[in-house]
């Protein structure tokens, strides 16, 4: 294990439980103190990942257990990257054991922010398969037993949608110490902006007609305007992807728009948020266009309306994704026909397992979960028996 991870390791062996403690004030120092020594620790562990060059195999949407996020890069599946610490990945599975059955609120609440913080600074392949796991089995509990009783969705505090996207670190260091909802607040805001997917499948399959009427109006009054406002200095600040691809954002009318061009070919998308994003699905609509079919339209607009409903992340990162699709197309590359993304929203591959007879080419990631799904080896297109 490289020196410049073993700080980390250690802290976050010993801090882990502590956000268990009895202790208020020592439960916000050990969450700050992990949430600053992860994103330490996660650069060193990006560096490692991207020089081994390492690919996880098996099914990109099997989930995984937390303790493969430390590391920012993770450990693979096949095992080519040891654990960085036996001692912090013991203490991954007691962080999240106190995500699901805390002694407390609060310290459930912050179980969750420390997890959130090590999804941020994970590799999207392993982020994404270890918040699968929270989609059915974990998410929802914590949403319906522990923040929504706290949420002051009638009356919300004073300031509370200035306040809204505050970390929940930063909230110990008030006085007096915070209370339980201005925790809720926080830690509900920062579940919509780092899995909306999964708050968006919540929101939808999970709550009652009357607890669905009152988070959306919640949401809409005190988050969503946050969180435009955090999407549109992102944009406004990421570095310029050329003339080629444009991107802007505007507040007031709750949308973005990309301009991409490539060799003759025009198009302008319009992404429009609607007023308690992200709980409901963002419309995809093509303003202007030249040199573009209705058809590779229609399959484009698939390809982003698909990426923005089931990937977490921003606005910013879903529109990279859907330009480098659409490069690929100009290079000349064919979609995988079982996602119809050539990029693939989870792995980040291209479609490079061909079928022998009718050679089509598939994510291995998709190909995996279609050969598990329907309990068969062929080809999904031919149905020659693959191999």
């Amino acid at each position: 294990m490289p020196a410049a991870q073993l700080p980390a390791a250690a802290a976050i062996a010993s801090l882990s439980p502590l956000i268990g403690a009895r202790s208020s004030p020592v439960r916000f120092g050990a969450l700050a103190l992990f949430e600053r020594l992860q994103s330490a620790e996660a650069e060193a562990g990006a560096a490692a990942a991207s020089e081994e060059g390492a690919e996880e195999e098996g099914d990109a949407d099997e989930p995984l257990p937390l303790r493969f996020l430390f590391g920012g890069a993770a450990q693979t599946v096949a095992g080519r990257r040891a654990a960085a610490d036996g001692e912090a990945m013991v203490a991954l599975d007691r962080l999240e054991e106190l995500m699901g059955d805390a002694a407390d609120a609060e310290a459930r609440m912050l179980a969750w922010s420390a997890a959130l913080a090590l999804l941020a600074h994970a590799r999207p392949t392993a982020a994404a398969r270890v918040s699968a796991g929270w989609k059915h089995s974990g998410l929802p509990g914590f949403l319906n037993e522990t923040l929504l009783p706290l949420l002051p969705l009638a009356r919300p505090p004073p300031g509370s949608g200035a306040a809204s996207l505050a970390a929940p670190t930063s909230l110990g260091e008030s006085d007096p110490p915070p209370g339980a909802a201005e925790v809720a607040v926080a830690v509900f805001a920062a579940l919509l902006s780092r899995v909306p997917a999964l708050a968006r499948h919540w929101y939808t399959s999970e709550l009652s007609r009357a607890a669905h009427a009152a988070v959306a109006r919640y949401t809409e009054l005190h988050v969503t305007p946050a969180l435009l406002r955090r999407e549109a200095e992102a944009i406004s600040a990421a570095p310029s992807s050329g003339d080629d691809f444009v991107v802007k954002a505007s507040i007031g009318a709750r949308s973005v728009t990309a301009t991409y061009s490539y060799e003759g070919t025009y198009m302008q998308i319009v992404l429009r948020l609607d007023r308690a994003h992200p709980l409901r699905a963002v419309e995809v609509e093509c303003t202007q266009r030249a040199g573009v079919s209705d058809a590779r339209w229609r399959k484009w607009q698939r390809t982003i309306s698909t990426m923005l409903l089931a990937q977490n992340g921003s606005l910013r990162d879903a529109l990279a994704l859907f330009k480098e699709n659409v490069d690929r197309v100009f290079e000349g590359v064919e979609e995988c026909p079982i996602c119809y993304a050539i990029v693939h929203g989870t792995t980040r591959q291209l479609p490079k397992l061909s079928c022998r007879t009718c050679h089509n080419k598939f994510h291995a990631a998709c190909l995996y979960k279609w050969f598990s799904s329907s309990q068969k080896s062929s080809c999904p297109l031919c149905q020659t028996a693959w191999g």
